[in-house]
């Protein structure tokens, strides 16, 4: 969205005194450019920094007013730009013939200085509005570019590799080979659909936080112990620095993202044999510092601000061959300014290279988020450092339409010792099931067809207001989340979380629900 005071406005007029008039009325808001003929307006139109709208008299020597129109609105360099005739011509016939030839207002002399003010203003939020749409329009095709190309080959692997699997004799290395190239092509894919549908919500804004009190160091050093595997395989050293950090509220699940790009990032464009270290501090009473430092090749000063901008890439390249969407640090920036958050990009070495990301947030930004819903879903969700045991295995019905999923998860279960009694491909079989298996927990996926998943959640809780539901959703953002526990639903598991975990964030639930 365009900055009002670096908004332009074409004053086009041959009478010195209306000009002065006009310059003298905008002048205080608006960059004020002016010609004084059709000639030269057509001219300053057309220059590299174009107005964004253009007042425009009638009558002026040589080319009149509609010709200057309709000559702007037939070029594709200034067809968008608004034009308001501002003229002593009263008729209807005036008016008329001013807006078939393009113009989006007719202003009559002597005007009122308030009116003029309103509408350029008017048409100003109007041009904004549809320069925003032209982006998102332009977005939406780079997503749909993006998910063609970079998906496919990750897919071809996947589809390739698992038939081999299926029809070909494999020796076992071969199979497990095969298998974990599967999963990191399918990690590769699932990780850039995680990115696409991230900058979908925050395009739309409908993004939104939801912070509770908490230790973001904790947070750092777990994020930490996930990312050594692949720093390992690298050969790259992990060097931490971590000091006491003050309790403060943060989305828990944003910050991972966080901290996961930060760190991914570095690892990505780091050189075999090279160190990142990782600091947290203090600031202040009420506030701390996350800064993640590499020894790669550095971002030049003057892309560093563009970085933050969806798909910008920094122009390195990779040092292992990774894969990038260019819409990570773009999502980080839209999260910690969500937080009133900060980030800053420097050189980590004194020679001016590697780079050094540094994140402060301070509580006191987020004062008027921590509300009483925030503080009820964090009594919800539990700090998630203990172990719950129960002597008798729970019974699970399984309620999502992909089949795959309930395959993993009726796996996953059954190693962890409950009982999958059911399972359902849709929320009204799902109710049904409900009614007839009576089991402890239902897993009830959102999207779903016959039936969507919160539809059925309020049929079931109509049955049984005790029941434990956990919802399971691909759509990481708050609003799913408060439909859901408005609608009753004891809690939420994201379809990202591993296998390895469902279990604990399950038993976690059990245990606040009983």
């Amino acid at each position: 969205m365009a900055d009002k005071q670096m908004e332009r406005i074409l004053i086009v007029d041959d009478e010195k005194t209306n000009i002065d008039v006009l310059v003298g009325l905008l002048s205080e808001s608006y960059t004020t450019v002016v010609a004084k003929n059709g000639e030269q307006a057509l001219k300053r139109a057309t220059a590299k920094t174009p107005p964004d709208l253009i007042l425009l008299d009638v009558m002026m020597p040589g080319m009149n007013g509609y010709e200057v129109c309709r000559r702007l609105k037939a070029t594709p360099a200034t067809e968008g730009i608004p034009v308001i005739f501002i003229t002593s011509a009263h008729t209807a016939q005036d008016e008329t013939m001013a807006l078939k030839s393009g113009a989006v207002d007719f202003i009559r002399k002597p005007f009122n200085p308030n009116v003029v003010l309103a509408r350029i203003e008017t048409h100003l939020i109007l041009k904004r509005q549809q320069n925003r749409l032209v982006e998102l329009n332009q977005l939406k095709n780079t997503f749909l570019g993006m998910a063609a190309h970079d998906l496919r080959n990750p897919l071809n692997a996947i589809t390739g590799l698992s038939d081999m699997l299926m029809t070909m004799s494999l020796t076992p290395s071969e199979a497990r080979e095969f298998i974990s190239t599967i999963n990191r092509a399918s990690t590769q894919m699932f990780s850039m659909i995680n990115d696409l549908l991230d900058v979908s919500v925050i395009e739309s804004g409908a993004f939104g936080i939801a912070p509770k009190p908490g230790d973001l160091t904790a947070l750092v050093k777990e994020r930490l112990d996930m990312m050594r595997v692949t720093a390992d395989e690298k050969r790259i050293t992990l060097d931490s620095h971590l000091e006491p950090t003050p309790q403060i509220p943060f989305d828990h699940e944003r910050f991972r993202q966080v901290v996961d790009n930060l760190l991914s990032n570095a690892v990505k464009f780091s050189p075999p044999g090279t160190t990142i270290t990782v600091t947290t501090r203090p600031v202040g009473d009420d506030g701390l510092t996350v800064s993640v430092a590499d020894q790669g090749p550095g971002i030049p000063e003057e892309n560093r601000a563009e970085i933050f901008k969806a798909f910008t890439t920094s122009g390195a390249m990779p040092t292992g061959g990774e894969r990038s969407t260019g819409l990570g640090l773009s999502i980080v920036k839209r999260i910690l300014d969500a937080h009133n958050a900060t980030i800053t990009v420097d050189p980590s070495t004194a020679s001016g290279t590697g780079t050094r990301f540094t994140v402060t947030l301070t509580a006191s930004n987020l004062e008027d988020t921590v509300n009483e819903e925030t503080l009820k879903r964090s009594i919800q969700e539990g700090d998630g450092d203990e172990d719950y045991v129960d002597e008798e295995p729970k019974r699970i019905l399984l309620v999502d339409d992909d089949y795959a999923l309930r395959l993993m998860y009726r796996k996953a279960f059954s190693e962890y010792g409950f009982i999958v009694v059911g399972e359902a491909e849709n929320g009204e079989e799902g109710v049904k099931q409900f009614q007839e298996l009576s089991p402890d927990i239902v897993l009830l996926d959102i999207e779903m067809p016959v039936m969507d998943g919160i539809t059925a959640l309020k049929s079931i809780m109509r049955s049984n207001p005790d029941a434990c539901v956990i919802m399971l959703t691909s759509i990481n953002h708050s609003q799913v989340w408060d439909d859901c526990l408005t609608a009753g639903a004891s809690h939420y598991i994201t379809k990202d979380t591993a296998y390895s975990m469902i279990h604990k964030r399950v038993e976690e639930v059990w245990a606040a629900h009983t």
